[in-house]
């Protein structure tokens, strides 16, 4: 999941065998969702090789190795040892379009790539913060107290003589570098630029196996990434410039999950923000997320009900299950088929072998991973219903990945059940997931909106941090 979604992992596919070589300087993209994904073919100009990479501009991958790339009359195959996965296709009669398959581990869905001239030129963020800075910032690096996971990220002071408040920043779901970045938006860096201005230091890290940061994160859960953030607390204490009674932490979507087992874990966090978290179960979110998520495709009515059905089946099983025991849900497919009509099946391609089929397959292979076990099982009222600290909760009214009424009211309830007498709860009318003005709020729509993040939302965190720390 990426911002509580799944976005396949893109990466770069470079040198190695041609059964058949393609035309010198040639660049085909395709579309995996809202993400872009380039494939750029060039003479080495230095060994008289050909090379072959693939780039994913919306998600800052380029250049990674592969360990093998084959190109025959009809066909293209590029697969990464590295990631486990890769690019298989066909041609067209003319070698203009490749139409096949990207697979990573489970994951399996279909792509077209199509040649084009040149690249679009890079969008400019224009909120993302250019040098020089008007406050000190500084690369930090820590550990957590075992020595098992070694953090990287930075550290903006603002020029005070004095020791100042601090904010640590949780990134969304998936593997995040510390400025959050997606589409080219840094939403993270954006946040930390403006509250460190207003005098308000900010802490931002890398997530586990991303950057600067080591840690293993093929097991790890919310759980985990909150001891993570405990040492993040640890650090901060360490550091003179820091005002140790005024540590905030803010978390960004399953940040939003993370932030309140922290609260429970910790009485150095003076306040907390929640940026579209989590106030309703796990289970409960994601179903509403995948009915949104699957009514923006524009399915025919007949086939949105049964894969709503079927999604809400297996979300189910795997919310009843220990976490601890194991998972068979290829045999509840295969009774939920026999149940359909042979028509429906046929149209979605689900049979032994077909497209359709391969994908429901790759999609249960993701909901049994441990984070999205965890995830699903996932209930905040344990947490939310002990926290005395002041909070401050977010949503965008278009937010499709996190409904902000059903989220919002949770927060409102559990933390009124807490006798917590400061809160406030905030709408923002118009915005998505990430905080952007959106027309309909849909995933399809973060890499075209040029804005990063609302100056309101900034201005609001910015303010109410204020009153906390006064």
């Amino acid at each position: 999941m990426k911002r509580l979604y799944i976005i396949l992992l893109l990466v770069i596919l470079s040198t190695s065998v041609f059964a058949q070589a393609l035309p010198e300087r040639t660049i085909w993209q395709g579309q995996l969702g809202a993400v872009r994904l380039i494939l750029r073919v060039y003479p080495d100009t230095a060994s008289g090789n050909t090379i072959a990479v693939f780039d994913s501009p919306d998600q800052n991958a380029s250049n990674l190795s592969i360990s093998k790339f084959e190109v025959t009359a009809d066909s293209l195959r590029a697969y990464s040892s590295v990631i486990g996965g890769g690019f298989s296709g066909r041609f067209n009669d003319d070698r203009t379009q490749i139409t096949g398959n990207w697979k990573q581990g489970s994951v399996s869905a279909p792509l077209t790539l199509v040649r084009i001239t040149s690249l679009a030129a890079p969008v400019d963020r224009k909120q993302t913060p250019k040098p020089p800075f008007p406050y000190k910032s500084e690369n930090v690096e820590y550990s957590n107290s075992d020595k098992s996971v070694h953090f990287g990220g930075t550290l903006t002071l603002p020029d005070s003589d004095r020791p100042v408040p601090v904010l640590l920043l949780i990134s969304g779901s998936g593997q995040q570098d510390r400025d959050e970045t997606i589409f080219n938006h840094k939403p993270f860096a954006v946040i930390a630029d403006h509250l460190t201005r207003n005098g308000i230091a900010v802490l931002r890290i890398d997530d586990r196996g991303v950057g600067q940061t080591t840690g293993d994160i093929q097991m790890a859960t919310s759980a985990d990434f909150a001891k993570d953030v405990l040492s993040g607390l640890a650090y901060l204490k360490s550091r003179k410039e820091v005002d140790s009674r005024k540590i905030g932490l803010l978390g960004h979507s399953e940040g939003g999950i993370i932030a309140p087992m922290v609260v429970n874990q910790s009485s150095d966090v003076a306040f907390m923000i929640s940026m579209a978290g989590l106030g309703v179960k796990g289970v409960d979110l994601i179903k509403k997320q995948n009915s949104e998520i699957l009514k923006s495709s524009n399915l025919p009515p007949e086939q949105y009900k049964a894969l709503t059905g079927l999604y809400f089946r297996l979300f189910d099983l795997v919310n009843n299950q220990d976490l601890n025991k194991p998972l068979e849900l290829n045999g509840e497919f295969e009774k939920w088929k026999k149940s359909q009509p042979i028509t429906l099946i046929d149209s979605m391609k689900m049979n032994a072998g077909q497209q359709g089929e391969g994908m429901i397959q790759s999609f249960i292979s993701a909901i049994q991973v441990p984070w999205m076990r965890y995830f699903i099982k996932y209930d905040p009222a344990p947490f939310l219903s002990k926290i005395k600290i002041p909070v401050l909760a977010l949503n965008g009214s278009k937010d499709i990945q996190v409904s902000s009424t059903e989220n919002l009211a949770g927060f409102e309830k559990y933390l009124n059940n807490a006798g917590n007498k400061n809160y406030r709860i905030v709408e923002f009318p118009g915005l998505n997931h990430l905080f952007q003005t959106s027309e309909t709020g849909y995933l399809n729509e973060y890499a075209t909106i040029e804005e990063t993040i609302s100056p309101t939302v900034l201005q609001v965190i910015t303010d109410w941090i204020s009153l906390q720390v006064k």
